[in-house]
């Protein structure tokens, strides 16, 4: 069983879970996500939002694990956060790793402190403790619990950074380090990794969400996320932002769940969560999210990289997905309207995880 079904890696691994021969179930919070029309896909569910209703989400999961024997329960997005939180309550193996561990992970202030035996780290500090506002626009701003970019203050700017002086324990302040930007996107199952691939986001939506994706091979970070990983014994979904300046990469946050790295792995995919090897991109293929390189870079497609990629979400067998994903586009915006939220808010705003609750279950 799939959830987050909304993103394009929930769609990546269940079509690579069903080439491999297995029957995959499928849910979200969200009607019409993108990948509920999959051929591989053999059952599709709509839960209640875990952010807005826990206890209502671990019913339904717990219902459906049951009806459909269910054997593995794999979430992508940031309800991995509350399928964590209450895993003892499925029947099934699930993917992912302590709360607990995920939360230090998430937490991009406790993350640095975490990463820093593994990895070259950027000077961070609470931004409670900031006291270099003259040069402010060599630090950057970052929300503790945000995602996609929407929380980070580049600038500096005394307008952009009100909201970090109002409330400051919220807030991180990071050293800027110039440089290029990858991806990593892992898979471990008890400490052990089970895949690795790498990538350079080299169009985004906005400052945040890559929807193109290079493949990249940048020396020793493979060992240093397997140092990581393996201290810690984590499990499920592992994922890192790192900037490499002069062939060191600095890491500068973790997103303990599923990112659009898993493209890379394609085919074999499904083969980090069944079998028992190592799983690597087989190629320098790139793979890109063709709608959203339409609506926000149109003239990336000048560029050869980008008419050579693949399109995460078309598939010659199975080509739904594809032509219905307008559906998923105006269901967000739909959400965005009515909310009076940006689009990209609209996409997470029901399976947000910000550190609510970690020790009250």
């Amino acid at each position: 069983m799939i959830t987050g079904a909304r993103a394009p890696v929930a769609l990546e691994l269940s079509r690579s879970m069903a080439a491999d021969g297995h029957r995959v179930i499928m849910a979200d919070c969200l009607k019409f996500t993108v990948a509920r029309w999959s051929n591989s896909v053999s059952e599709y569910y709509t839960l209640p939002s875990p952010a807005l209703a826990p206890q209502e989400f671990v019913l339904a999961l717990q219902r459906i694990i049951e009806k459909e024997q269910v054997d593995h329960l794999v979430p992508i997005c940031e309800e991995a956060f509350y399928i964590s939180k209450y895993k003892d309550k499925f029947n099934c193996r699930v993917w992912t790793a302590s709360l607990e561990l995920m939360d230090l992970l998430h937490n991009k202030a406790t993350f640095i402190d975490l990463a820093r035996p593994f990895f070259a780290v950027p000077n961070t500090i609470e931004a409670s403790v900031f006291d270099d506002w003259p040069d402010a626009g060599k630090y950057v701003f970052k929300k503790k619990y945000s995602r996609f970019g929407t929380s980070v203050i580049l600038s500096g700017d005394e307008v952009k950074c009100r909201e970090v002086k109002q409330h400051p324990h919220d807030w991180i302040v990071q050293e800027r380090i110039q440089g290029k930007e990858v991806c990593v996107y892992s898979v471990w199952d008890e400490g052990k990794m089970k895949a690795f691939a790498c990538y350079h986001p080299l169009y985004r939506y906005g400052i945040g969400a890559g929807v193109f994706f290079e493949p990249q091979h940048v020396e020793g970070l493979q060992q240093c996320v397997m140092n990581l990983g393996m201290s810690c014994g984590y499990h499920g979904q592992l994922s890192f932002d790192i900037i490499v300046r002069d062939n060191i990469p600095y890491v500068i946050e973790c997103n303990p769940r599923g990112t659009s790295g898993a493209h890379l792995l394609n085919r074999y995919l499904g083969g980090a969560f069944i079998k028992d090897r190592l799983q690597l991109p087989a190629s320098e293929q790139a793979y890109c999210i063709g709608y959203a390189l339409l609506l926000k870079h149109p003239l990336s497609y000048f560029n050869k990289r980008v008419r050579q990629a693949r399109d995460v979400i078309f598939s010659v067998t199975d080509s739904a997905p594809f032509l219905l994903q307008v559906l998923s586009v105006l269901e967000i915006t739909y959400i965005a309207l009515v909310k009076r939220i940006p689009w990209l808010l609209a996409t997470t705003r029901d399976i947000e995880w910000n550190g609510d609750n970690v020790d009250n279950g």
